[in-house]
């Protein structure tokens, strides 16, 4: 019966190597190097903007459906300079559709980049989550066969384990 259980547990919570072997341990150089390039990045981007939720909301969103209109509202003023009214300065215009275009192709990047990081977190966290999982189970079950070691065990893991859609509310009495 013992060896019945295993083998559904192995199963179950199988840890793909394939999956494994391609994560590593970033060596502290690597670390700190990464983080100066997000602080250079950082450093350069305009620290002085902060915008309240109440703010973003009442701006104007300049989004693909509207890109197009900018690039020829600014071309049209480039091309007919006599028809740009006095407080409107097409210089400065032009150079705000190239900036915008390059805070685009930079937050497309690092989005990118985010998203890989979260994959290989979640892939990670599934890892470790499957493997305790079982070491858990397996302490439940040589608990359940009087095995006095892993029943302190499972019962020390057991209020840790049960977190989130597996939890049960405590019942105050």
């Amino acid at each position: 019966m013992w060896n019945k259980q295993f083998s559904i547990l192995k199963q179950r919570y199988s840890i793909n190597p394939f999956v494994m072997a391609s994560f590593r341990s970033f060596v502290a150089s690597e670390l700190m190097s990464i983080k100066q390039n997000i602080a250079a990045v950082r450093n350069m981007v305009p620290n002085n903007i902060k915008l309240k939720p109440s703010e973003r909301r009442s701006m104007f969103k300049l989004n693909t459906k509207r890109h197009e209109f900018v690039e020829k509202a600014v071309q049209f003023m480039r091309k007919n300079p006599n028809t740009v009214p006095s407080f409107v300065d097409v210089m400065e215009c032009n150079n705000y559709v190239h900036l915008y275009a390059q805070y685009t192709e930079l937050i497309d990047e690092l989005e990118s980049v985010k998203t890989k990081l979260e994959d290989a977190k979640l892939v990670i966290g599934n890892e470790i989550m499957k493997q305790t999982r079982a070491y858990f189970q397996n302490s439940k079950n040589a608990s359940e066969s009087g095995n006095e070691l892993l029943g302190k065990i499972y019962k020390e893991l057991k209020p840790h384990y049960a977190v989130g859609r597996n939890s049960k509310k405590k019942v105050e009495s």
